[in-house]
């Protein structure tokens, strides 16, 4: 795991060691403050649930905000991969099969990760205001993909919108209102029918026959 631009002090030479020791206090951190909540968490919740002795938690790290940092930034290095590798593969499908691939994995993702994306909804203002980016670099990286797909779609003739990049949003948002409106659409949609429904409308608005199959594999 790479700390960003933050020096994260530690108190160990063995970079690989750090490495892993920070990987998995990242791990088992999320699911900790997911469950208990960021301001009720105590450093000695995570280094309970890590399986290691407050002392040895902070050989690793030196605050929560420490934590944090790290989630936030590995978070962001998984989107931008993720999306890259997504990039890659669609580059030879025809801008309609590369829409519907990126809706499944990204809608996928934000179904797989529902507490993570609530939790980095709930923390991101305590993120001082020179970390912030890591957030808005992730966001970009999806948006870029999913912009570039409906450019080529509207280029080929199979799109129709004024404004992809705003498009691009809208899209996202739809996938996010997933997670960050579950207490309701969950109890009335599986997240199979979500994607089915949703796909649909995205493809209306842009002015394409909705596809019969939508269901999710990414």
């Amino acid at each position: 795991m790479i700390s960003g631009t933050r020096n994260i002090r530690t108190f160990s030479d063995d970079e690989k060691l750090v490495d892993e020791r920070r990987r998995h206090i990242v791990d088992v951190a999320i699911q900790v403050f997911v469950t208990n909540g960021y301001e009720k968490t105590r450093m000695s919740d995570i280094a309970k649930a890590c399986s290691m002795s407050k002392g040895l938690l902070y050989h690793y790290v030196s605050c929560k905000e420490d934590i944090l940092y790290l989630i936030v930034n590995d978070q962001m290095q998984g989107t931008c991969r993720g999306f890259g590798a997504l990039d890659e593969r669609t580059q030879d499908m025809s801008p309609v099969e590369a829409l519907v691939e990126y809706i499944k994995y990204y809608y996928g993702t934000v179904d797989r990760t529902q507490d993570y994306q609530v939790f980095l909804n709930q923390v991101a203002a305590r993120l001082p205001r020179e970390d912030r980016h890591m957030l808005f670099d992730a966001n970009n990286c999806a948006l870029k993909v999913l912009d570039d797909i409906l450019k080529r779609g509207v280029a080929s003739g199979d799109f129709e919108t004024e404004d992809t990049t705003l498009m691009a949003h809208n899209i996202l948002m739809l996938g996010r209102t997933w997670a960050d409106r579950r207490w309701f659409l969950g109890s009335r949609y599986t997240f199979e029918q979500y994607l089915d429904i949703q796909t649909k409308v995205i493809f209306k608005t842009i002015g394409l026959q909705p596809p019969a199959n939508t269901t999710a594999t990414g």
